[in-house]
């Protein structure tokens, strides 16, 4: 009978590892799949060229609308939500940007806890 309880002891604590280490593995992919996001939406928004993300001058900043996604891991739909802007690092003497300092912010929540990842870059314009 002891011995039957302190393997009962044993397992449960095994048990526990496992269930520890499976959730922090799905907390590892969420945030892989958000840093694939982010990144996907930098390399988008740098495709389009500096004068379409550049702000008119005297702005300093350019606030995207918010985006939408789901990526599917392991059965599970999870929603990211991505916030993009740009701001001004640098302007030449006619008051133009020349470097921008552009950002994607990629959200989701995780068994009620928000979780965020940032990908920022610098932009600048290519010289005439």
């Amino acid at each position: 009978m002891v011995a039957i309880v302190i393997i009962l002891v044993g397992l449960l604590g095994l048990l526990q590892a496992i269930n520890l280490t499976t959730d922090v593995n799905l907390k590892n992919h969420l945030r892989d799949e958000a840093v694939y996001v982010g990144e996907k939406y930098v390399n988008e928004i740098k495709g389009r060229g500096f004068d379409a993300i550049a702000p008119v001058p005297p702005a300093s900043s350019v606030t995207f609308p918010v985006m939408s996604t789901a990526s599917r891991i392991r059965g599970r739909w999870n929603k990211l939500k991505i916030e993009t802007s740009t701001s001004v690092l640098s302007r030449d003497e006619l008051n133009k940007p020349t470097t921008l300092q552009l950002m994607v912010v990629v959200k989701w929540t995780y068994k009620g806890v928000g979780y965020e990842n940032r990908v920022s870059v610098p932009v600048s314009a290519m010289p005439l």
